[in-house]
């Protein structure tokens, strides 16, 4: 059962946070309408949302598969379904989507080297942020940049929150988003 309520009719305050969301997503997602119970909190994770779930030094379509491997290695539910569509609609094949459960994705012949590097501090992540070792940090940098990395871990930390706090709250997404038309 929710324990939140959705905040359908934005405030004044709301209004433009929540225009820029169904502008982004194609509509207004449900954690987006439960964080409109805290003005100032929607505003800020909403609008890094939209910056992250974009082009940036990282492909937008591999961070979706980030998105997904992290829900997955957190055991988080909420919004899988809209990223699994998300990640689709930006051109990952079905095999690659699927590899990112459990530990397919290990020997996937999907992935590049540089992406299992990305998968590996995903699970470490889960697991224990303190314990990142050489043995994960080596293989990342031998492939991403410091830029790159900090959009990886942002991604990586903003959806072990984002998660948990959608299934923490009983937040569902009846409708999924899908790739904004350019």
């Amino acid at each position: 059962m929710p324990v939140t309520t959705t905040v359908e009719q934005p405030t004044a305050e709301l209004e433009e946070i929540y225009a820029a969301a169904e502008a982004h997503f194609g509509q207004v997602p449900n954690l987006v309408k439960v964080l409109g119970s805290n003005p100032a909190f929607c505003k800020s994770l909403t609008a890094f949302m939209i910056q992250a779930l974009g082009e940036g030094r990282v492909s937008w379509a591999f961070k979706e598969l980030v998105i997904l491997k992290t829900l997955r290695a957190t055991g988080a539910y909420y919004s899988y379904g809209a990223h699994e569509k998300l990640a689709a609609e930006l051109g990952s094949s079905p095999e690659r989507i699927g590899d990112t459960n459990n530990s397919l994705w290990r020997s996937s012949p999907h992935f590049s080297d540089d992406e299992k590097a990305v998968f590996e501090l995903i699970e470490q992540i889960a697991v224990d942020a303190n314990d990142v070792g050489d043995a994960i940090w080596e293989p990342l940098l031998a492939h991403w940049d410091n830029g790159q990395l900090l959009e990886i871990a942002s991604i990586i930390t903003t959806f072990i929150n984002i998660g948990r706090m959608g299934d923490t709250l009983g937040v569902s997404d009846p409708v999924l988003f899908t790739k904004p038309v350019a």
